[in-house]
């Protein structure tokens, strides 16, 4: 066997589960299923292609990470949206990407370059969210792909869904574009003079925009969803007179 392919890269096969897992969550940060909805099993499998049993090991699996709740006997709901989790979530994010960035090696000329690029390109994409939210992502991506901490990367990607999913039901509902710009060239203005205390802070300043942002759109959400002080009182009373 030539020495090339003694040292190649096994093929890597990805279980079914982890494939519909990804598609069911990229369908959430499309709305589909929307928040506070059930989880049509049977006709998830047939539009996935693919059997009960792998679909009910993603479905457990995003349940475990809190992007679904089950009851039993009911089945599968995706969690609503709320002004309480946006609170606990963001700082949370913000501190392990700075810890990511913290265990980084100064970036390279090349990579502040890439940062810039990309940056550039998150700029021209204003009226299209789903864009805006890859450009995003990719950013922070990159900023932090030379962290050797792998498991502390794996934990902000899983996290990071969930407040991919708060920005894109924003964006698609109030019809405004989060926009990092301005901080992402902050960052990197901070980055190549050497100040890595600034760039941190600097940083988790972003996640408290986007927290901004999303507050009160939250608030005003939950303020309008709940019953009117006079259904309350009719509520009540029907009870009584049961």
């Amino acid at each position: 066997m030539s020495e090339s392919w003694s040292t190649a890269r096994p093929i890597e096969r990805v279980p079914i589960r982890s494939q519909v897992r990804r598609r069911l969550l990229e369908g959430m940060l499309r709305g589909d299923p929307a928040p506070g909805s059930s989880i049509n099993e049977s006709g998830l499998s047939v539009l996935l292609g693919v059997s009960r049993t792998p679909l009910r090991e993603a479905l457990l699996n995003l349940v475990g990470e809190g992007f679904l709740s089950a009851t039993p006997g009911k089945g599968f709901y995706v969690l609503p949206l709320s002004a309480k989790e946006v609170e606990d979530l963001y700082p949370i994010v913000a501190a392990l990407e700075v810890l990511a960035l913290r265990a980084s090696p100064p970036p390279a000329p090349s990579e502040l370059k890439r940062l810039a690029e990309i940056n550039a390109e998150l700029e021209s994409v204003r009226d299209d969210w789903e864009a805006a939210l890859r450009q995003d992502e990719l950013w922070h991506q990159t900023l932090l792909s030379r962290c050797d901490n792998q498991r502390l990367l794996e934990t902000i990607r899983t996290l990071k869904y969930h407040a991919q999913r708060y920005e894109s039901a924003y964006m698609r509902h109030s019809g405004r574009i989060i926009l990092s710009v301005e901080q992402h060239r902050a960052i990197l203005r901070t980055l190549r003079e050497g100040d890595r205390d600034g760039a941190a802070r600097l940083l988790e300043a972003n996640w408290k925009i986007s927290q901004d942002f999303l507050l009160p759109w939250l608030r005003e959400q939950e303020a309008a969803s709940e019953p009117s002080p006079s259904r309350k009182a009719m509520k009540y009373e029907r009870s009584d007179e049961g």
